[in-house]
């Protein structure tokens, strides 16, 4: 089924890369791409996960990103949130239009980035789905893209995935055994991570060993995580995106009781264009709650990256 855009024509309501396999062969028929962006869409679809390379032009893009967050790291800060405020670069390669035209094919619909997470040294953060995190109505209108800054070397904790996860049902927080209202990261610790890990233990595991320039795109509900540092000398500087797509609305399902219907809405920036994205149901522009008002009113007006270990 298929809803209206604002200039009349219809938009899928499932994303064409997570659609059935003759839903998508029709779209791809249709739509004609180039053979570059129809391979990207075919190995996203089938694996949830697929690479852009940017191309040499963008090395220079990459260096200058690493280099302009490299300040705000220290001893108690491993990860930046949001620089794209005060790096130039950050946001160039967060709007970086490769990405934007090969995420608009993939999903059918404008992709906006709302989030940019910029890294110095592996994570090692436990396997886990964005679905827990950030989530559409209609629903998987999300994707993430982890950009390489330097070569990432197999000992620096690349990222690591399990392919083929993203077609498995989404794991909330009622399915992964919180039975009363909203969550606590006490529940998320104690409860979704070991459910996430059951649940993906019988898919193979892989890393994105990527060069730099390269473009790491996954499906929203693709299971992933931060291998071992196994050399902890070596840096694996990166920065990742988070993309929503235009005419849904957007909510953060840890802190939302999916199955009440009270969810955590969510006003989110629009990085490339500026301003905030007004969300959308059946067509037509969706309340909001005040306290989402208050919130994105707090984050423009703060203008400050948020610095976490």
């Amino acid at each position: 089924m298929r809803g209206p855009r604002s200039d009349g024509s219809a938009r899928p309501e499932t994303p064409p890369v997570e659609a059935e396999a003759e839903t998508l062969e029709a779209y791809l028929a249709a739509a004609g791409f180039e053979p570059e962006v129809e391979t990207f869409v075919r190995t996203l679809a089938r694996d949830g996960v697929a690479v852009i390379d940017l191309g040499p032009e963008a090395n220079a893009v990459c260096a200058a990103a690493a280099d302009q967050v490299e300040r705000r790291f220290g001893p108690d800060v491993a990860r930046v949130q949001d620089d794209w405020r005060a790096a130039p670069a950050v946001r160039a390669l967060a709007a970086h239009p490769k990405i934007l035209r090969f995420l608009e094919a993939a999903y059918g619909r404008r992709p906006f980035p709302f989030q940019t997470l910029n890294f110095r040294r592996g994570t090692q953060q436990p396997l886990h789905s964005d679905c827990i995190h950030f989530s559409s109505l209609p629903e998987r209108y999300m994707c993430g893209v982890w950009i390489a800054l330097e070569d990432i070397h197999p000992d620096s904790g690349p990222l690591t995935y399990r392919p083929g996860s993203h077609r498995l049902p989404i794991l909330d927080m009622r399915a992964a055994g919180v039975n009363r209202g909203i969550a606590t990261a006490e529940d998320y610790d104690r409860l979704y991570l070991p459910a996430i890990a059951a649940q993906v233990e019988h898919l193979p595991s892989r890393e994105a060993v990527l060069r730099k320039g390269q473009a790491f795109v996954w499906a929203a509900n693709l299971v992933h995580g931060g291998a071992p540092i196994t050399d902890p000398v070596r840096t694996r500087r990166s920065q990742v995106t988070h993309y929503y797509f235009e005419g849904c609305r957007y909510f953060t399902p840890l802190l939302s009781d999916t199955a009440d219907g009270a969810l955590k809405l969510r006003l989110p920036t629009d990085i490339a264009r500026g301003g905030w994205v007004w969300p959308r149901a059946d067509g037509r522009p969706a309340s909001l709650p005040w306290q989402a008002l208050l919130d994105a009113a707090f984050q423009r007006l703060f203008r400050q990256p948020y610095l976490s270990n």
